[in-house]
C-alpha cells in the first residue's frame, strides 16, 4: 500500500512517491536525525537475511559517480536522493563520451570491490546538474531476488527475475542485457561492459540499439542479431565494437580498458585551440582596449599555422551609431571556438551597451538583441550560444536567434565566464567572491572556489578552462594585482594554489600561460598533466605587442 507524506520509516519521514519500480515505490524522504534528504526502496516482501548481508557490501562502495547505498530496513533500503535526469541522446559527442567515462569510473570501482551491477541502463543512471553521472542501484538486481509482477513484463521493466542466483536466470533489462544474461547463463562483469556500450550508443543516437515488438522480440535481437554502428559517430566506433562483442571471451574483460579507449577518443573542445579548427581564422583585432584579445589570438595564429588554415587580415572598427565602450567588462571581445565569428560590446546613442555579432570574414556587425547592459561574453564550446552577465543576472543567447535565456540569479554582475564541453559554466562576479559554477541549461550556482591563502578579500574572476574540461585558471583582482589561482571542479570549496603573479586576466593557449606586462603579452610554458608553470617566461613576437590596459585594469 503507497505511503502518504509525513509518514515514517523508521527514523525516515516520507515526503512524496518520485517513482515505482520493479521491487515497488520509491519514496524522498528525510532522514530526521541529521535534516538530510534521501531517497527510500520500498519492496512489497520483507527482505532475506541473504538480502540484507549483500545490500551492505553494497554500501561499502564510495565512489563520487555512484549512488550511495546508506541503510538497509525490514522491506526498505535508503539511498542517496540524486536530483537529475537520466541521459537522453542524441547528445554531442564530447557530452556522450565525457559522460561515458564517468560511468565506466563507477563499474570500475564496482568492479574491483567484486561487484556487478547486471542492470546498467539510462534509466540507472542521472546527470546531475552539474554535469557529474550518478550511477543508482549496483548490484541490487543480483540481491534483490523475485519480483512480483504486476503485469506483463515490458522492454522497460526494471528487471526480469526468477531466482537470482541460479542457472537458467533471465535477470536484466531487456534492451540492455548481455546476450548470456538473455540465455540464462551465469554472468560477469563483462555484462557490465556489454551494457555499457548499448547505453553509450542510446547516448550517441537517441535510438535503441536492440528493439523489438515485445520483450522475446527485443532478447532475441539481443542474441542473434549484430550491432549496427553506421549512426555512430566514426571515433567512437572501435570502444562500442569492442564492448558489444556477443561472445564473452572476445568482449573487454575490464572495463579499465574501455575507460583508456574513452580517454583516447574523447578530445575535449578547448576554445582557445583555434588554430586547429577546420575553418580556423587569423584576426589581427586593431582595437586599443582589445589588447588581451589582439594578443591571443595572434599569438595563436603567427605561431601555429596548420596547412588548412586560411587567413584573413580585418579591422575591428564600431558599429555604425554606436560606439566601443571602454569599461572592459562590459566591450572585452570574445571569438568563437570555431574561429568564424566575434561577439563584443558596443555603445549606442542611448548610452547603452549591448552585444554585437559579425563574422571575421564580413565587415558589418549585427546586434543581439536583449543583450542591452551586456557584459563579459563567452561562448559555448559549439559556437552556438554566447554567455554574458546582464545586472545581477547569468544570461545566454543563440546566436541563431531568440531571445536571451535565463542561466541564473546572482547577488552581484557576472564578471568572465568559461564554458566547458560537459556544459558546465564557470564564471567570477563583482565582489569579493569565490569561483561559482552552474549548469550551462540552468540552475543554481554554487562556489567551486574558496578563498586562496592571503586573498581572502579578493574577488575571483576570468577563469578559464584548461583542455580536460575539469581544471581552470582564474584571477584574483584587487589594486592592480592579479595573482593567478589554479581551480578543479573535482575539489569545491578548496583553496586553489597560486601560479603566477600578474597584472591582467590569465589564459591558457597550446602549452602557454598568457597574460600582458604593461602593453606586451607574456607567455610561460604551462604543463596541463602537472598543472604548473614551467620554463621562462618570454614575450611575444613584436607584431602582438599593442597599446593596452593599464597595471590594474579589471
Amino acid at each position: 500500500m503507497p505511503l502518504s507524506a509525513g509518514e515514517k520509516l523508521g527514523p525516515y519521514e516520507i515526503l512524496a512517491l518520485i517513482g515505482k519500480g520493479g521491487m515497488g515505490e520509491v519514496y524522498r524522504a528525510r532522514d530526521t536525525r541529521i535534516g538530510r534528504d534521501v531517497a527510500v526502496k520500498v519492496s512489497s516482501e520483507n527482505f532475506t537475511e541473504r538480502f540484507e548481508r549483500e545490500a551492505r557490501a553494497i554500501a561499502s562502495l564510495n565512489h563520487p559517480n555512484i549512488c550511495t547505498l546508506y541503510d538497509v530496513g525490514s522491506n526498505y533500503i535508503v539511498m542517496e536522493f540524486v536530483q537529475g535526469e537520466a541521459p537522453n541522446g542524441p547528445m554531442p559527442l564530447a557530452t556522450a563520451l565525457d559522460y561515458a567515462r564517468q560511468i565506466a569510473a563507477a563499474l570500475e570501482d564496482a568492479h574491483d570491490k567484486g561487484i556487478v551491477h547486471r542492470d546498467l541502463k539510462p534509466a540507472n543512471i542521472k546527470i546531475t546538474p552539474d554535469g557529474r553521472v550518478k550511477v543508482l542501484d549496483f548490484g541490487l538486481a543480483k540481491v534483490m531476488g523475485p519480483v512480483a509482477a504486476s503485469g506483463p513484463p515490458s522492454e522497460n521493466s526494471p528487471t526480469l527475475s526468477m531466482a537470482a542466483t541460479q542457472m537458467g536466470v533471465i535477470l536484466g533489462t531487456a534492451g540492455y542485457m548481455s546476450p548470456e544474461q538473455a540465455r540464462g547463463k551465469a554472468v560477469d562483469k563483462r555484462a557490465d561492459t556489454w551494457a555499457f556500450g548499448v547505453v553509450l550508443y542510446e547516448m550517441l543516437t537517441g535510438k535503441r540499439l536492440f528493439q523489438g515488438e515485445d520483450v522475446s522480440h527485443t532478447m532475441a535481437a539481443v542474441i542473434m542479431q549484430e550491432p549496427k554502428l553506421d549512426a555512430v559517430p566514426v571515433q567512437a566506433r572501435k570502444l562500442l565494437q569492442r564492448c558489444l562483442e556477443k561472445e564473452p571471451k572476445k568482449r573487454l574483460r575490464d572495463i579499465a580498458d574501455a575507460m583508456a579507449l574513452v580517454e583516447e577518443e574523447a578530445q575535449p573542445v578547448s576554445p582557445t585551440a583555434l588554430s586547429q579548427s577546420r575553418r580556423g581564422t587569423v584576426a589581427t583585432i586593431a582595437a586599443i582596449f582589445f589588447a588581451l584579445a589582439l594578443a591571443l589570438v595572434s599569438f595563436l595564429h603567427f605561431r601555429e599555422q596548420p596547412p588548412e588554415l586560411r587567413v584573413v587580415n580585418t579591422t575591428l572598427l564600431s558599429p555604425d551609431n554606436a560606439e566601443f565602450d571602454f569599461t572592459i567588462p562590459f566591450a572585452m571581445p570574445a571569438i568563437s571556438p570555431d574561429g568564424t565569428r566575434i561577439v563584443y560590446g558596443a555603445k549606442g546613442k542611448d548610452a547603452k551597451t549591448q552585444l554585437w555579432l559579425r563574422r571575421l570574414d564580413s565587415p558589418n556587425a549585427q546586434p543581439l538583441p536583449g543583450t542591452e547592459g551586456a557584459a563579459t561574453p563567452f561562448w559555448s564550446p559549439d559556437s552556438r550560444w554566447v554567455g554574458f552577465g546582464q545586472e545581477n543576472k547569468l544570461k545566454k543567447v543563440d546566436i541563431q536567434g531568440g531571445p536571451p535565456v535565463p542561466v541564473t540569479d546572482l547577488a552581484a554582475p557576472p564578471r568572465g565566464g568559461s564554458w566547458n564541453s560537459q556544459g558546465i559554466i564557470i564564471f567570477g562576479v563583482n565582489t569579493a567572491s569565490p569561483i561559482l559554477r552552474v549548469a550551462g541549461s540552468g540552475g543554481t550556482a554554487v562556489p567551486v572556489t574558496a578563498a586562496d591563502k592571503g586573498t581572502e578579500r579578493f574577488a575571483q574572476r576570468h577563469p578559464w578552462f584548461l583542455p580536460d574540461g575539469r581544471h581552470f585558471l582564474y584571477t584574483n583582482s584587487q589594486n592592480g594585482d592579479m595573482p593567478v589561482g589554479l581551480g578543479s571542479l573535482d575539489e569545491p570549496g578548496r583553496p586553489g594554489k597560486i601560479v603566477a603573479q600578474v597584472h591582467s586576466p590569465a589564459v591558457y593557449a597550446q602549452g602557454h600561460q598568457l597574460y600582458l606586462r604593461e602593453n606586451t603579452l607574456m607567455a610561460q610554458p604551462f604543463d596541463v598533466d602537472r598543472l604548473g608553470t614551467t620554463g621562462l617566461i618570454h614575450a611575444g613576437p613584436p607584431e602582438i605587442r599593442a597599446a593596452g590596459p593599464k597595471k590594474g585594469t579589471p
